[in-house]
């Protein structure tokens, strides 16, 4: 009975350990915006498509198109930035290191954006519930490995590409000489979910409405702007070093 209770034991302890490591996964900076600040692309942005609308044609043209681009060195970039912080993604372009520990105050700063991006992604997400493609027709994603899990989630919009495009204009307002390759890493970024078979090629487009409609509000926010000026400083202060 004792070797039983040691047993049970153990096993609740490694099970706990299991759910704490899952739910770290799932964790986000805290947001600037609240519920009622931060917009609701249900009410602006189309519903998704249905495979029966017409305009479908291009989703399923580009869901067959990112699967031709797996063995490339674009779908190659498009796996690797599927488990990458975003600060990762980003660092390189930006021309600086980011990380929580070497850049606190740009990091508090991008990332509590694209936490407030999460969330309205989120809520998007949960109201339609779009099946991802690669669900949708019964075929593998990039990461086979993943599909069980991703098949509870949803597809529109993507969640990656919203975080990313918000991530990456945020930074731009920190250093607006490196927009331009900002934006595209992280149109390439949304681009690579598509090649994923994660999502198709509508719900990145609805990404980008979302994510500008959330970096507007965080414009007027003032915590984020005091946040801004921050990070400014940190990052002028790191590249004179």
């Amino acid at each position: 009975m004792k070797q039983f209770r040691s047993w049970m034991l153990t096993a609740i302890l490694i099970l706990c350990g299991v759910l704490a490591q899952a739910q770290a996964v799932v964790t986000y900076p805290d947001p600037f915006l609240d519920d009622k600040s931060r917009p609701d692309g249900v009410l602006f942005l189309p519903a998704p498509l249905e495979t029966s609308d017409p305009a479908f044609c291009n989703d399923f043209y580009y869901y067959q198109w990112g699967k031709q681009q797996r063995n490339t060195a674009f779908g190659a970039q498009a796996k690797k930035d599927n488990p990458l912080e975003l600060y990762d993604v980003f660092s390189s372009t930006f021309g600086l290191k980011i990380s929580p520990a070497l850049t606190p105050e740009i990091d508090k700063l991008a990332g509590g954006a694209s936490s407030d991006a999460h969330r309205a992604n989120k809520r998007v997400k949960n109201f339609y519930q779009r099946k991802r493609p690669f669900a949708q027709f019964g075929e593998p994603s990039i990461e086979p490995a993943e599909d069980e899990a991703e098949t509870k989630t949803y597809s529109y919009p993507s969640g990656h590409a919203t975080r990313g495009y918000v991530y990456a204009m945020t930074l731009a307002l920190i250093e607006p000489d490196s927009a331009n390759v900002l934006m595209k890493r992280a149109y390439d970024y949304a681009l690579g979910r598509v090649v994923a078979g994660h999502h198709y090629k509508s719900d990145i487009d609805a990404s980008a409405i979302l994510a500008a409609s959330v970096l507007g509000a965080l414009a007027g926010n003032d915590a984020f702007r005091k946040q801004l000026e921050k990070a400014k400083k940190e990052y002028a202060r790191l590249k004179k070093k």
